[in-house]
Parts: structure tokens; C-alpha cells; sequence
């Protein structure tokens, strides 16, 4: 039997590995940026985040490492472009839908180009639900209270959060708004329904805390 954990990327999982790296865990395999093995043989600790929140995250790291700090400007063809074009989460969300409501193929295609944002938590736990058995989740971490899962599940103390994009830079030259629309967040709930889909199956076998899933709209 081996035990894996699976980063789910912009959910607090940079803080879990560096307190896991410092202790006897047991974890035997950590997955992230790619799909986690699947097979009766394994027991999994999954991280976990609002996917809204996530996406906010996602972006806007993101914008840091390839606009604003240039150190990833390469890294990824295309992102670039798509970030400088569009400035803000917002403004993307805005435009995953045509004004009729199809599909905006063209916008979700760019979406997806952005690195953690094209691989949302169902890329890491659609198979993965699909194809294990509710007892091999041994446990889920939340993002929002990182602290007290690594606790509860592993005992051990949080070393300090690291990567932690949760809040915008207050400098003048780097000054960005986070917030919103009431169309964008529809936007992206319909657009990463599948996400939705994969924290509804945890909450329904009993892997989050009560009123988790609700709290989410």
C-alpha cells in the first residue's frame, strides 16, 4: 500500500509539502501539475480550495512570475500575451460565454493556456473519484484552514504559509483589483461545473466538513 498525496496547485499544497518534507509522514509519493496513479493499492490525502478562489489565485499568481516579475515570462507559449490582454481575472470570466450563452471556444481555449488554471481539481480528481472506493480518501486538506488539517490528519504545525497569493501587493506599480462580477463568477461557476462536481462526490461520501460544500456559493 502507498500513500500519495495530490497537489492540487494554488491549494496551499507548497505549505503542506515543505511541513511534510520536515517530518515522518509517511507520505510515499506526491503528485502535482499531473494526474495521481490510480489503483486499489493506494490511500490518498487530497488539497483542496473554493474553486472561485482558486481560479483568483491561480490568475494572478500567475500575472506575478510572468508580467510583473518576468522570471516566467517564457515558461509557458502564449501566456504571456493572454495575460497582458486581459489584465484581470474579471475581465477573462467576462468573456467565457458568448452574450447568447454558447460557448466561447476561442476564451476557454486561452483560459485553459494559463498554467494552473488548465489544470483545475477535476484534471487531478475526475478519474481519480471515478475509480477508487470512498475509504482509499483518507483525508482532504483544505486551503482555508490549512493549519488545522495538517494537524488533525498529520499531527504536525504548519510551517508558515509559502506561496501564499491570497492577497493582492498594496505597491502603487503593482496595484490590481481582485473582485469579481456577479457575471464573471456565474461564468466561471458554469465553466468549472466539473470542479464542482468533484467536491460534491467528497462531500457526499463524507470527506469535508459539514456546510463546506453550501458555503461555496
Amino acid at each position: 500500500m502507498q500513500t500519495v498525496l495530490v497537489h492540487i496547485g494554488k491549494c496551499g499544497g507548497s505549505t503542506l509539502r515543505q511541513a511534510l518534507e520536515d517530518s515522518a509522514s509517511g507520505v510515499d509519493l506526491v503528485t502535482h501539475v499531473r494526474q495521481p496513479p490510480i489503483g486499489p493499492q493506494y490511500r490518498y490525502y487530497i488539497t483542496l480550495r473554493c474553486p472561485l478562489r482558486r481560479a483568483i489565485s491561480a490568475f494572478y499568481w500567475r500575472r506575478k512570475l510572468v508580467l510583473r516579475e518576468a522570471s516566467q515570462a517564457t515558461r509557458f507559449p502564449g501566456e504571456a500575451q493572454i495575460l497582458a490582454h486581459y489584465v484581470s481575472l474579471d475581465n477573462l470570466a467576462r468573456v467565457l460565454f458568448h452574450k447568447d450563452g454558447s460557448v466561447n471556444a476561442m476564451v476557454q481555449g486561452q483560459f485553459r493556456a494559463l498554467h494552473h488554471l488548465g489544470e483545475g481539481i477535476s484534471f487531478y480528481l475526475q478519474d481519480l473519484l471515478a475509480a477508487v472506493q470512498p475509504d482509499q480518501i483518507l483525508g482532504v486538506l483544505l486551503q482555508e484552514q490549512l493549519e488545522a488539517d495538517l494537524l488533525r490528519l498529520f499531527g504536525l504545525c504548519s510551517p508558515g504559509r509559502l506561496n501564499d497569493n491570497s492577497q493582492p501587493d498594496l505597491h502603487p506599480a503593482h496595484s490590481e483589483d481582485r473582485r469579481l462580477s456577479l457575471q464573471a463568477q456565474n461564468n466561471l461557476r458554469r465553466f468549472l461545473h466539473t470542479d464542482y462536481a468533484c467536491i460534491k462526490t467528497l462531500d457526499a461520501w463524507g470527506k469535508l466538513p459539514a456546510g463546506y460544500l453550501q458555503g461555496l456559493d
